[in-house]
């Protein structure tokens, strides 16, 4: 059974004193995003490919949630 990977695309972000890369792969089991969060370790969670239609649904809703403190924060 082949266990490697293949690197299909990659975009990275910095943020404060983290990195984020975002990372879509394939290996054996099917293609997936790998999200990991670089700050003096590292840490990475992976999402198959065939639900991040739902992933995304779900990070637009809480973005949208965080975009309402931050707001309300800057009118404070």
């Amino acid at each position: 059974m082949d266990k490697s990977e293949k690197e299909l695309a990659s975009k990275h972000v910095d943020i404060e004193s983290k990195r984020f890369f975002f990372d879509i792969k394939e290996n054996h089991k099917g293609k997936y995003l790998r999200i990991t969060e670089l700050s003096g370790g590292r840490s990475c969670i992976v999402i198959p490919l065939d639900g991040i239609n739902l992933f995304r649904e779900r990070l637009v809703e809480i973005v949208d949630e965080a975009a309402s403190f931050l707001n309300a924060e800057a009118e404070a």
